[in-house]
């Protein structure tokens, strides 16, 4: 069996849904080598996470990391990463704290995205978390998909689950919240292109950002439909409301149109137009966006001057 690591970032968590994720990480103790857990806040949110650990009796496959200061998603997956394939980790699933695996499915998307390794990144179907109450079985997200305005959705969000079991398709991009990533396509995206995830995203748009860089230069981002993967979705399609959320989907719109030039997806005119209309929106109405805009134009030309891929 290769050697698999998971990675889990946390900010804030909420405890009911890690222990849940946990729960099922422990399910699948037999199918993969390592658990890291980063923890970014205070010593109390820290020792809740190792506690959460030990009550699954976890501990001897998990290890637990803490920062006091948030280095967000992006960056604290980076880390994770260079540690799992500096120690020798073949493949590493990147997972949110709200998702849950059942046994059989990790083993699974490892197999088959070993047939593929160095030239694709997987990631599966995900199947939403719904209450109990709700009959239907309904998908979070089916990969990535652009608009002709430049904007990304997670494919079929809501729509009702039909799959054919282990059918494998290239999108455009794959969620972070469930990520295959194997250390020849991580060896080849940092060498060609400088950084797996784009630390400079924080969080929101980066796995987006990624599927783009990485079609770039040759790698694939290969969907693969299996049962056994399910999201809790705290933030759903279009819509906004959320504070921190919007500010960032309003800065990162701008800090992937500077880092990516004219690969950015949608066509010209398009994104364009909704670039000045997310302007606009942000000045009259959503005016607590406007620090995420300030910060992506005060940072442009640093974004484009050390973009490798940018056309």
């Amino acid at each position: 069996m290769p050697a698999i690591d998971l990675t889990v970032v946390l900010y804030r968590a909420d405890m009911a849904e890690l222990r849940k994720t946990l729960l099922s990480v422990a399910s699948i103790s037999t199918e993969f080598r390592r658990l890291r857990i980063l923890v970014s806040g205070s010593d109390e949110e820290f020792s809740d996470a190792v506690d959460a650990v030990k009550e699954l009796a976890m501990t001897d496959s998990t290890s637990v990391y803490h920062r006091y200061d948030n280095i967000g998603f992006a960056s604290g997956h980076n880390a994770l990463l260079q540690m799992a394939f500096a120690e020798e980790a073949q493949f590493c699933l990147v997972l949110n704290p709200d998702v849950s695996v059942a046994p059989g499915a990790l083993s699974s998307l490892v197999e088959i995205g070993a047939e593929a390794a160095s030239t694709a990144l997987y990631g599966p179907a995900l199947e939403r978390q719904e209450p109990e109450s709700m009959p239907d079985r309904r998908f979070d997200s089916n990969g990535i998909v652009w608009t002709p305005s430049g904007r990304h959705f997670d494919a079929d969000m809501g729509e009702v689950w039909s799959i054919v079991e282990r059918r494998v398709r290239s999108v455009a991009g794959l969620t972070g919240a469930c990520l295959l990533v194997s250390s020849a396509a991580y060896d080849s995206i940092i060498a060609k292109t400088g950084w797996f995830f784009d630390d400079v995203f924080l969080a929101y748009r980066e796995d987006a950002e990624l599927g783009v860089r990485a079609s770039s230069i040759g790698l694939e981002s290969r969907l693969v439909e299996l049962s056994g993967f399910r999201h809790v979705r705290s933030v759903r399609g279009a819509q906004r409301g959320r504070r921190l959320t919007d500010l960032l989907g309003v800065r990162n719109r701008f800090v992937m149109l500077f880092r990516l030039g004219r690969l950015r997806p949608g066509s010209r005119l398009g994104a364009a137009l909704r670039d000045a209309i997310v302007i606009l929106a942000t000045l009259t109405v959503e005016r607590s966006s406007i620090p995420g805009l300030r910060s992506a134009f005060r940072i442009r030309r640093y974004l484009g001057y050390t973009s490798r891929v940018r056309t």
